[in-house]
């Protein structure tokens, strides 16, 4: 049990992680807009979409690997979290970005946390 919780400590350090290091550069080489603005961008969000979404995949496979056989447990765990998170910030910060953006990383962290765990029987069998 302590490595199943601490597989999904991982993923999530790592996804939040990269994703904050991302972010930053974007916002610091002004491609997002300064700290604090909302963003309503279609293709801005897109591009953050796409790269948390490739982060989430690597954040379920490492967590995948390190719950061995707590897999499964540790991948549909980190999709339901990153599901809640996504939702959780939209509701709380409404006037920062459009609406369909929290909904688009809610309904994709499940499929893109089952992708980093396929990606990890895969790569196992």
């Amino acid at each position: 049990m302590v490595r199943l919780i601490l597989s999904i400590l991982a993923g999530m350090v790592v996804v939040t992680i990269l994703s904050t290091a991302v972010d930053h550069i974007f916002h610091v080489t002004d491609v997002f807009p300064p700290y604090g603005e909302p963003m309503f961008d279609t293709g801005l969000l897109l591009l953050a979409t796409s790269y948390r979404l490739v982060f989430q995949v690597a954040g379920s496979y490492l967590a995948a690997m390190l719950a061995r056989e707590g897999a499964r447990k540790a991948a549909w765990a980190l999709g339901i979290i990153g599901a809640v998170l996504w939702l959780v910030g939209t509701i709380s910060m409404p006037d920062m970005a459009p609406l369909w953006y929290g909904l688009l990383g809610a309904v994709l962290s499940i499929p893109t946390a089952l992708a980093g765990l396929k990606l990890y029987e895969r790569r196992k069998a």
